[in-house]
């Protein structure tokens, strides 16, 4: 994963609307796309004891929505989840309990004005992370992802050319010497 994260402005406003209509539960979901790339928002139920201080996904949310990217040629960016009462930092439980390194938070802080921000919580720390909020895609990112695709077009073609050179290799060989039977 890069180290932003973008979404356009429709995905952030889903975010605070889930996170407002959850209150004074906490809501939470998934983030899927490419790379730092947010392109679907996937809502999901917050099974926690105690929904309204913690958030845990639902287990059956999370694989369908696993799934769900998967069938559409995306992949898990990260997750998110609201503070209702609070600002759009990660709160101590918030980093114990997170099992994704790679994987970016967005936390959306309902205090005051609504306000989402991006970390990344890995092996007990929390790293804010740029996030993007624009209609059009930062140019690092499409640059990254372009670069995914070309590295992955250049390994297919090299192992395409190496198929290529084995079998003219074996096509050229001289016919094998007859064996007398006696």
């Amino acid at each position: 994963m890069s180290s932003a994260l973008w979404l356009r402005p429709a995905l952030a406003a889903q975010i605070l609307d889930h996170a407002r209509a959850e209150a004074p539960r906490e809501a939470c979901g998934l983030l899927i796309g490419r790379g730092g790339a947010v392109e679907a928002v996937v809502p999901a139920r917050n099974a926690a004891e105690e929904p309204t201080r913690f958030f845990r996904l639902d287990e059956r949310d999370l694989v369908h929505g696993m799934f769900d990217a998967e069938r559409r040629g995306l992949a898990l960016v990260g997750f998110y989840h609201s503070h209702p009462e609070g600002v759009p930092e990660p709160s101590p439980t918030d980093i114990a309990q997170s099992h994704y390194p790679d994987a970016a938070h967005v936390i959306a802080g309902l205090r005051g004005d609504p306000m989402l921000a991006a970390w990344r919580l890995r092996y007990g720390e929390a790293e804010r992370l740029p996030l993007e909020v624009t209609e059009l895609q930062p140019a690092e990112l499409s640059q990254s992802a372009n670069r995914k695709g070309v590295q992955t077009a250049v390994v297919i073609a090299a192992l395409l050319a190496l198929a290529l050179m084995i079998a003219l290799s074996l096509a050229l060989l001289p016919p094998a010497p007859r064996i007398p039977v006696p």
